[in-house]
């Protein structure tokens, strides 16, 4: 069970800073049960052990005594220390039946997991990361769960100084938090809340959008590629596995956004972090098993891609926020999947180039006007060369450039020319709205 690796790891690192080297059980006891489990309000569920049964009755607001939790304690112990892992000592085991829909993070080696093991799951489990989709990521790297655990007793002291926020949100705590902390150097010395929403008579926290965790992963560690467990635990547990993020390439649309925004004057513009919408849910961009640029590609933005059959759609335009925000969003993307300045340029001059075409003369406008539509309408390169040739025929004035752009086309991997088309796309309606 890779959340028993993640808890032992928090231990060893706790352990660097104090004389007294504790292991997990002592760490469990010690550090674990009196944040975790030894308050009214728990800071995560505690399954189907003694810990959470009888379930706590939220709406009642009806919670287990002091001598109540003490028993619970115990009979988790006993459980641990003298049985196999179940779902009666531990979170991530799973029941005894492995064709049970509650069995989750099982493996066909053969593993140890004894008592120490069993410890560190609770562990483990109470530094996973949930998002929105309702999966839990958990990381191995030192920084991230240094951060997750300085984040615990903060969400302690929310909990027993709000009377109505509501408890077992760990989870979704640790993805605010770390977001929060990886973007902010002196988070030790800020307070931080985040935003609550009324259900059942309780505040409660709304799981926060995956995408933000990566770009503030993807600020903090630019250079690394950070592999991932993915896993759901509930009333059906679900297992993704091992996913890596790329956050070099997740880094690329940061940038291009903000190069993009520091180009134009006069205009709003918001962290990327807040506006991005990504076409695809998490547990979707999780299915090739690595996370990088195209798995997050912006929502809607595949309605501008060449298609089969299909109308030229161009971007609106407009001079207001949400518009110029969002054209910056597909605009960045796009060219940071192209990464390639050559093809950038080539791109922004065809786009010049076939405004300029199209404009020349009012009595051959609507031919040109065509001619420019179906070449941006071009599903496949060869379709592209085909229409470049037709407005050749009838202007040969820029012939040197799209001579050479018919040759780069013509030697351009194929996935990367639907990119191409879509950039030329967007700077000819960007450059044609500004002429009008």
């Amino acid at each position: 069970m890779y959340a028993s690796i993640i808890g032992k790891k928090l231990v060893a690192l706790t352990n660097q800073n104090v004389k007294k080297k504790l292991s997990a059980k002592e760490f469990w006891k010690d550090v674990f049960i009196p944040l975790f489990f030894d308050e009214q309000k728990y800071l995560l569920s505690g399954g189907n052990t003694p810990l959470e049964n009888p379930k706590i009755s939220w709406e009642k607001k009806k919670y287990p005594t002091a001598e109540e939790r003490k028993k619970r304690i115990e009979a988790t112990i006993k459980n641990i220390e003298t049985g196999i892992p179940d779902t009666s000592n531990s979170l991530v085991a799973g029941s005894s039946d492995l064709e049970a829909t509650t069995s989750g993070q099982l493996t066909s080696f053969n593993l140890p997991m004894g008592m120490e093991e069993i410890y560190a799951t609770w562990i483990g489990v109470g530094l996973g990361i949930r998002v929105e989709g309702g999966l839990v990521v958990l990381f191995e790297r030192e920084e991230i769960i240094k951060l997750l655990y300085d984040g615990w007793k903060k969400y302690r002291d929310l909990l027993n100084e709000t009377n109505d926020l509501k408890g077992n949100q760990i989870e979704t705590w640790n993805g605010h938090w770390l977001t929060f902390a990886l973007n902010n150097s002196n988070y030790k010395r800020q307070l931080f809340v985040p935003a609550f929403k009324q259900e059942k008579g309780f505040n409660k926290f709304d799981t926060i959008s995956w995408i933000k965790v990566l770009f503030a992963l993807a600020r903090k560690f630019p250079n690394e590629k950070l592999n991932a467990y993915i896993y759901s635990l509930g009333q059906t547990n679900t297992t993704v596995g091992f996913i890596q993020i790329n956050l070099p390439e997740i880094k690329r649309e940061i940038e291009m956004y903000d190069y993009l925004f520091g180009e134009m004057r006069d205009v709003g513009k918001r962290a990327i972090d807040e506006v991005y919408n990504t076409q695809f849910i998490f547990r979707t961009a999780c299915q090739n098993g690595v996370i990088g640029l195209q798995e997050i590609q912006p929502k809607d933005l595949k309605e501008y891609f060449p298609q089969r059959n299909k109308e030229t759609t161009f971007p609106k335009i407009k001079n207001d926020e949400k518009s110029i925000i969002n054209y910056n969003i597909y605009l960045s993307w796009v060219i940071a999947m192209l990464n390639n300045k050559t093809t950038i340029q080539a791109a922004e001059e065809t786009a010049k180039i076939l405004l300029s075409y199209v404009i020349q003369t009012d009595r051959a406008k609507k031919t040109q006007t065509n001619n420019v539509n179906a070449l941006l309408e071009s599903y496949t390169r060869r379709a592209f060369i085909e229409n470049v040739t037709e407005i050749l025929k009838g202007d040969s004035s820029n012939s040197d450039f799209l001579n050479s752009l018919v040759e780069e086309i013509d030697k351009m991997q194929a996935d990367k020319f639907p990119y191409f088309l879509t950039l030329v796309k967007f700077k000819y309606a960007f450059l044609n709205n500004k002429k009008s």
